[in-house]
């Protein structure tokens, strides 16, 4: 497993967790992992809060390790958008009071949604629909704001065709559009997106939900995906310490190394009044002097900026002996009107 989060992370195939067949066969009150599940509250402990699909119904609803907690909400039929059911709709869910409540305190949210989506909407049109829940989380959200706070998963394989995609060609095209997208879109909307191994060997009989034999894949994914995040944000945060006094500090350094690099870097000319900014512009061009750019003329004077020493010479090299005035502006002229 790869511990770094990029805007796109896999993980490898897992067998069968013993954890998590203890999660799902043993009673909470009686097995040896109650404190991985309830009745011990660890408020110090960063939270992740999980909103998923149909897909996310066996998983524990909270789980604790020595490092975070993860709480889960699995809702069946979820989407990311639903104009019918707001119950079924992620971006009503976002700002409800009992989603509200995990977003607010949560270190990171990880969405596993979009199977029913891309069996009912077109991927463009569902990716627009993510990115309206992007920008609605970091509205509402101050800690919601970072690339690694907000997560995504690929959309699982389905061959369970609906009425949009009345087969498994047109449904399987759909949910590679999405995923291709929701790529693209993670770099351009700056969060990240997971991929969970699940192949379509792994389905159930109905085509579209995972078969018992391997929950484990996604469980085990998840809880190497917070295991990731945990030491990727706790890297992020060793390496910022600074007080506002040594960023004031640094940042000035900064600016007076760039401020004397300008300096350094620069060439003033007095010129005649006929000279315009475009004049000149074209002249520079003309006698094949290379710049970083111009200020306005204020007084006469032209300010030109280099990139570096090496342009400055160049210049002065020619225009040392050239004075900008009504003389040279109409040799310029003469010269550029007969070439014409």
């Amino acid at each position: 497993m790869n511990s770094g989060i990029s805007h796109s992370t896999s993980f490898n195939q897992q067998p069968m967790s013993n954890l998590y067949d203890q999660c799902l066969t043993r009673p909470i009150e009686n097995g040896p992992n109650k404190k991985l599940h309830e009745g011990i509250s660890s408020p110090e402990l960063p939270m992740f809060f999980l909103l998923t699909d149909s897909h996310g119904k066996y998983l524990p609803p909270v789980f604790y390790t020595s490092s975070y907690k993860i709480i889960i909400k699995p809702i069946s039929g979820l989407q990311w958008n639903n104009q019918y059911d707001k119950s079924l709709c992620a971006k009503s869910l976002i700002l409800s009071q009992s989603i509200s409540s995990n977003l607010s305190s949560c270190a990171g949210v990880l969405f596993l949604i979009g199977t029913n989506s891309v069996r009912n909407t077109s991927a463009p049109r569902i990716i627009e629909q993510v990115e309206d829940i992007i920008d609605l989380i970091r509205r509402n959200y101050s800690n919601l704001q970072q690339k690694l706070a907000i997560s995504i998963t690929s959309v699982f394989p389905c061959v369970k065709p609906s009425k949009m995609f009345p087969s498994i060609a047109s449904l399987s095209s759909n949910i590679n559009s999405y995923n291709s997208l929701l790529q693209n879109s993670s770099i351009q909307k700056n969060f990240s997106m997971v991929h969970i191994p699940i192949s379509i060997n792994h389905l159930n009989n109905d085509g579209m939900h995972i078969c018992y034999p391997y929950r484990s894949i996604l469980w085990e994914s998840i809880h190497q995906y917070c295991d990731a995040l945990i030491i990727k944000k706790s890297t992020v945060i060793r390496a910022l310490p600074r007080s506002r006094a040594a960023m004031s500090k640094r940042n000035k350094k900064q600016h007076e190394k760039l401020n004397q690099k300008r300096k350094n870097c620069s060439l003033i000319k007095y010129i005649d009044n006929i000279w315009t900014l475009k004049n000149l512009k074209a002249y520079l061009k003309y006698k094949q002097i290379k710049y970083g750019h111009l200020l306005e003329i204020r007084r006469n004077k032209l300010h030109l900026y280099f990139n570096n020493m090496i342009q400055k010479q160049q210049a002065e090299r020619i225009l040392n002996f050239i004075y900008l005035n009504t003389n040279t502006f109409s040799d310029w002229c003469h010269t550029s009107t007969n070439k014409l």
